[in-house]
């Protein structure tokens, strides 16, 4: 810690804070992230606050020089102040929110952004002791600004208004009044106060605090490392924009620090081998990051379109698009049998569940490999370090659920089987719902059977019918229905009248059978081997 550090802690008033902020004593960093809090947490925010319950630690810090100022707080644009203020590091989202519906629009000396000013309108319900949004441009008597809640001058105006209500209403309106407007009064904040030192310094605070509780995100460590070196470039921003961008793909979940381990992997080697510092302090580091961002837009469409990976749950492993992306930096522009390729390496590591048994060290030999095919010096883009043992793809799966690499293979398999494994066009598909051939038919733990499930591309219905049960297509058999795993003997069976047999978990274990069968033959041309000791009771 440099000598010019000091560290002191600080316990104030809402108020106060206020007040800092109206003053502009407190600013918010250049390299900060974007208020992202949704309504919901604005509201669940002030519930706290009704009830009393802490809200957390402020992380302010005094630099000994600028970091640059984002004028706005809230809807309202604040004073810069040239010395004398602290940043606002931990505690924005909660400052933002509270600054925004705490001041009162028609008494401050300060402009606002008016676009921004419907987010910030929060009352408190008298009647209902619940905090809402307010929707039109007027409230009724028991609806009450929180700005008023904390100014004596409103409360008495809003008293006048009392004598038009029944009185025992009036009293009950008044004591709740009293009551909320007390405990916002009153209520104190915590800050933790960072006098001098470095913005490396201020972080590695940031960080420690926040090691055993709610997590700072790797992208915002490198927005601030990374706003004064690389002429103002937020990190953070970008992302939040990328998956902004990716939210139409159905890929705006995908977490960030996969975002940025894309960006580390565009150096050269394995993100995992690169270290943050060394890849931050790099002059190229900005053209990187914003060549990267493009090429994972082209890498999710490419999954979307070409592999139907319609939305990121269906992805069987994230280091796929770190791969996939870096692909697409090297070559913006691929061939088609580049594309094919890649194709192929990616049913490979899926049904292979490559990246699952991979150590680490091989993974990054895996991706040094991948880079070799890429510029052209080898032919195959995937690395296996003994060739004359094939990976094996895993049993076929006892349950559908996202977290297992093994469904997923089989999901999307069954989408491009379905679909003659031919390209879709983003415009016309929307997502995947995952239907059942018997819908109420379940194994003994109560899950469905993997071997019922027929997954529907949206805006491609041409036997969706919006009910989680697809039994009725075997009622009116044609050829077409086999893309689905569907005979005509199985709608013949479907069709039997017969008590003593269990029509359904026969029809399920024939389509289970025809399933493997088309898997062990996409495998033997993956150059995978399969399992052909599969058990019915896998079913």
């Amino acid at each position: 810690m440099s000598a010019t550090l000091k560290i002191s802690t600080r316990v104030r008033r809402l108020s106060d804070y206020i007040g800092d902020i109206e003053n502009g004593l407190l600013q918010v960093p250049g390299f900060q992230r974007d208020f992202i809090w949704t309504i919901a947490d604005m509201l669940e925010l002030f519930s706290s606050l009704k009830m009393g319950y802490p809200i957390g630690t402020l992380l302010l810090w005094k630099p000994d020089r600028s970091y640059g100022e984002n004028a706005k707080v809230g809807p309202y644009f604040i004073p810069q102040s040239p010395s004398n203020f602290f940043y606002i590091l931990d505690g924005f989202q909660r400052i933002n929110t509270l600054f925004g519906c705490l001041i009162n629009p028609d008494k401050t000396s300060l402009s606002y952004d008016s676009s921004l000013m419907k987010n910030f309108r929060i009352y408190y319900d008298l009647k209902t002791e619940e905090f809402s949004l307010q929707r039109g441009n007027s409230l009724e008597v028991h609806q009450i600004p929180v700005y008023k809640l904390i100014d004596n001058k409103e409360t008495f105006f809003w008293q006048r208004s009392l004598f038009d209500i029944p009185q025992e209403e009036a009293e009950l309106y008044l004591e709740r009044y009293e009551q909320i407007g007390n405990t916002l009064l009153s209520f104190h904040l915590p800050s933790i106060d960072i006098n001098g030192g470095t913005v490396d310094e201020a972080i590695d605070i940031f960080w420690r605090l926040n090691s055993k509780g709610s997590q700072i995100s790797a992208d915002w460590i490198v927005s601030a490392r990374t706003y004064d070196i690389h002429d103002n470039f937020r990190l953070g921003t970008e992302i939040d924009n990328l998956l902004a961008e990716l939210r139409p793909f159905n890929f705006g979940g995908i977490k960030r620090e996969v975002i940025l381990q894309c960006i580390q992997s565009s150096f050269g080697q394995i993100y995992f081998e690169m270290k943050t510092d060394d890849v931050v302090n790099r002059s190229d580091f900005k053209s990187n990051a914003l060549k990267t961002i493009q090429s994972i837009k082209k890498a999710v469409r490419f999954l979307y379109e070409e592999l139907l990976v319609v939305d990121s749950k269906l992805l069987p492993a994230n280091i796929q698009l770190i791969f996939i992306t870096e692909f697409f930096n090297r070559i913006p522009e691929p061939s088609n049998d580049f594309k094919e390729a890649l194709k192929r390496w990616f049913w490979q590591t899926t049904y292979s569940n490559y990246f699952t048994i991979l150590s680490p060290s091989k993974r990054k030999e895996a991706f040094e490999h991948f880079l070799l095919f890429i510029d052209g010096i080898n032919n195959d883009p995937f690395y296996n370090d003994r060739p004359d043992t094939p990976f094996t793809v895993s049993d076929f799966p006892g349950k559908i659920h996202f977290g297992s690499v093994r469904a997923k293979a089989l999901i999307l398999l069954l989408l491009n089987y379905a679909n003659g494994f031919s390209a879709i066009n983003f415009e016309t598909t929307d997502s995947v719902e995952l239907l059942y051939l018997f819908y109420n038919v379940r194994n003994e733990k109560g899950d469905l059977f993997p071997a019922s499930v027929i997954p529907i591309l949206e805006k491609n219905q041409v036997y969706y019918s919006k009910s989680t049960d697809l039994s009725g297509l075997l009622e009116f058999w044609t050829d077409d229905l086999s893309k689905y795993f569907l005979t005509e003997e199985m709608a013949n069976l479907y069709l039997l009248k017969d008590d003593k047999r269990d029509l359904k978990l026969e029809i399920i274990e024939e389509r289970r059978k025809l399933i493997i069968e088309a898997e062990r033959n996409f495998a033997m041309e993956l150059g995978l081997s399969y399992d052909s000791s599969q058990s019915p009771s896998n079913a």
